[in-house]
């Protein structure tokens, strides 16, 4: 396989390019802070997006909370326009803070042969088809990576491109539209939506829907290609305190109550049940993924999936009789479980509001000549959160693999894939206008 090239040292085709040069913007969120945004770095990416768009000649801006919103009118005739619902395509701007994100390079590895890639700053680092198979399906692409010593953030800023690439070439179709006289393609208006700290759970929760004025939205954010997800896990959080008693350990006989050991005895108790290292798929699992424990205060906190509302039901129940049973173990501990709420399954909301934010995007697939993979999510996205605060939005594909790690990947032809995908979505919501004029 050919040595990798830094991206601009390559000639790209225009949504691969904005997709390299967005992913060198640092936008990692941080689960610590207690700001929203997350991290003010997120804004840089926000603020070029706008002057972006504003150049292409939208109205566009970004709010206090660094949601950046714009609006692209649809061509159509009043009458016609108002018939079609506004359609939304929203993409976050923040990169996972489970690997490193600052200083991405982005490396084009040409005409991949099916070989190992390597990684110019990582010498260590090894990606093969033995670790992704997904690789063996793309012998021929041109694999677009990090150095090695970053993640590569086409989660999400692959979805951003495709947003903004698609907004470019609709802007310029017009113009050349009424350059010749001809009336152009007919299309809905759309909303443009970037937000931040989707990484970490808290993307929609300043957003004002009402601003953003669609009625139907999605979210370019999935891996793969020709993948729609209409489905994620229902997701909880269980909190087990536990208040032991301290004393000095050369007299603690009859008196100490540990309550780290009470902690430990919860998560052994969680050693049989599923784990997110042991299931794939549509199973759920509970994973006990943080331990605070001193002597005299444990805190144990557990992520609750499911995809079926009754077996997230029996977890829910799981959880609590065995907090029940630990604190019959050991009675000298106060203990406590909390469960919060976190996202359901998004499809009931979609399927309850407007069932065409599948249907469509069915079609529009068909129209390109496939049949679209259903791909229920093993995570959130903002658009379970929308789809559960009344706007329908499914997930679309955005061509990445190995999200949120050094082994990230995506392809220039992938990246090109999306956007005719998303041109294909918008085109069949445009077809919508003739039903609705009928």
């Amino acid at each position: 396989m050919s040595s990798p090239l830094p991206w601009r040292d390559v000639v790209l085709p225009s949504v691969a390019a904005r997709f390299c040069r967005y992913a060198e913007v640092y936008t990692t969120s941080d689960p610590a802070s207690d700001t929203f945004p997350s991290t003010e770095r997120q804004k840089d990416l926000s603020r070029l997006l706008v002057e972006e768009l504003t150049a292409l000649g939208l109205d566009a801006e970004m709010d206090a909370w660094g949601y950046v919103f714009a609006t692209l009118p649809s061509p159509l005739p009043p009458a016609e326009a108002e018939a079609l619902p506004v359609v939304a395509l929203v993409a976050h701007v923040d990169t996972s803070p489970d690997a490193p994100g600052e200083n991405v390079r982005p490396q084009i590895h040409p005409d991949y042969d099916g070989g190992p890639v390597t990684f110019p700053a990582a010498p260590d680092l090894r990606l093969d088809a033995d670790r992704q198979p997904a690789l063996a399906r793309h012998v021929g692409h041109d694999l677009v990576t990090s150095d090695g010593t970053t993640l590569l953030g086409s989660d999400d800023k692959a979805g951003v491109a495709a947003i903004m690439q698609l907004v470019e070439d609709l802007v310029r179709a017009d113009e050349d539209a009424v350059t010749i006289g001809e009336r152009p393609a007919a299309r809905p208006t759309l909303r443009i939506l970037f937000t931040p700290d989707e990484e970490i759970g808290k993307g929609t929760d300043k957003l004002d829907l009402a601003r953003l004025g669609a009625d139907v939205a999605y979210t370019l954010d999935g891996s793969g290609t020709d993948v729609l997800s209409v489905e994620t896990f229902n997701a909880a959080e269980a909190v087990f305190t536990v208040d032991g008693v301290g004393v000095h350990p050369g007299y603690a006989k009859g008196v100490m109550v540990n309550a780290a050991r009470v902690a430990a005895a919860f998560v052994e108790g969680l050693a049989g049940d599923p784990a997110p290292e042991t299931t794939g798929d549509r199973e759920g699992y509970l994973h006990p993924h943080t331990v605070d424990a001193t002597t005299e205060r444990a805190t144990v906190k557990v992520l609750l999936r499911d995809h079926d509302d009754a077996a997230m039901d029996a977890k829910r129940e799981r959880v609590r009789r065995l907090a029940t049973e630990i604190g019959e173990r050991f009675p000298g501990a106060g203990t406590d479980l909390t469960i919060t709420e976190s996202y359901r399954n998004m499809r009931s909301y979609i399927e309850a509001v407007d069932p065409r934010a599948i249907s469509v995007a069915v079609e529009a697939a068909r129209a390109m000549g496939f049949e679209p993979e259903f791909e229920a999510v093993r995570g959130g996205t903002d658009g379970a959160r929308l789809s559960e605060k009344g706007l329908p939005c499914p997930n679309v594909f955005t061509g990445g693999h190995d999200f949120h790690s050094r082994f990230e990947w995506n392809t220039v032809q992938n990246l090109e894939r999306t956007l005719a995908y998303t041109h294909a979505l918008v085109r069949q919501w445009g077809a919508e206008a003739s039903g609705a004029a009928g």
